[in-house]
């Protein structure tokens, strides 16, 4: 074999070794771009006035728990007052506060009282209670029911119901971005990490 194609074979592996090279950093970032994509996928925060129901649109429950947390929306208290003056992630805290101020109070297995303050928790009472639903069961909460959230994008979360369009879901939650927000979020989108719904009643 000549000098030149001695050569020529050289310049042949090197650019095959580039080509492959390029191909592999175009999927190294597409797929770096498809995973972020996933992690900030739009959870819209909103700044929405509250429905206003009739007696005949929700049950004297429903109607408890959206008074109280409309009240906690637009008047929020120190973190600590949720969550029974224990510095924790407060999201779990927020809710029981809630249904213990509406008059619904949760019933914690552990220590008897009204706070549930992990989110893991929280899913196993309903179920002893019978009253949670997996996303998979088809069926869509209503206003007062508490979402229960475990995957990439959020972690273990919860927040409760106020309005329901469809499958879009308006939410008030506890501990998020450290305060009280109002959310969108689409009930059937699997990015949400939902798991699932415990009803008011």
């Amino acid at each position: 074999m000549s000098n030149s194609d001695v050569r020529k074979e050289i310049t042949g592996l090197i650019a095959i070794v580039f080509a492959t090279l390029a191909i592999l950093t175009i999927i190294g970032v597409a797929g770096t771009l498809l995973f972020i994509s996933n992690l900030t996928f739009e959870y819209r925060a909103v700044e929405n006035k509250f429905p206003e129901y009739s007696d005949d649109q929700l049950s004297q429950t429903r109607m408890d728990i959206i008074r109280i947390i409309e009240q906690e929306y637009k008047n929020p208290r120190n973190k600590l007052e949720y969550s029974d003056g224990v510095d924790e992630p407060w999201c779990a805290d927020f809710v029981s506060w809630v249904y213990n101020s509406a008059g619904h109070k949760f019933k914690n297995p552990a220590s008897s009282g009204w706070r549930i303050p992990g989110v893991h928790t929280l899913k196993e009472y309903f179920e002893a209670e019978g009253r949670w639903h997996d996303k998979e069961s088809g069926s869509i909460p209503e206003p007062g029911d508490v979402i229960i959230y475990d995957g990439i994008a959020f972690g273990q979360h919860t927040n409760i119901v106020v309005s329901v369009y469809y499958d879009e879901l308006t939410t008030v939650g506890g501990n998020e971005n450290g305060k009280i927000m109002m959310h969108k979020v689409d009930y059937n989108d699997g990015r949400y990490g939902i798991l699932g719904y415990g009803s008011a009643e």
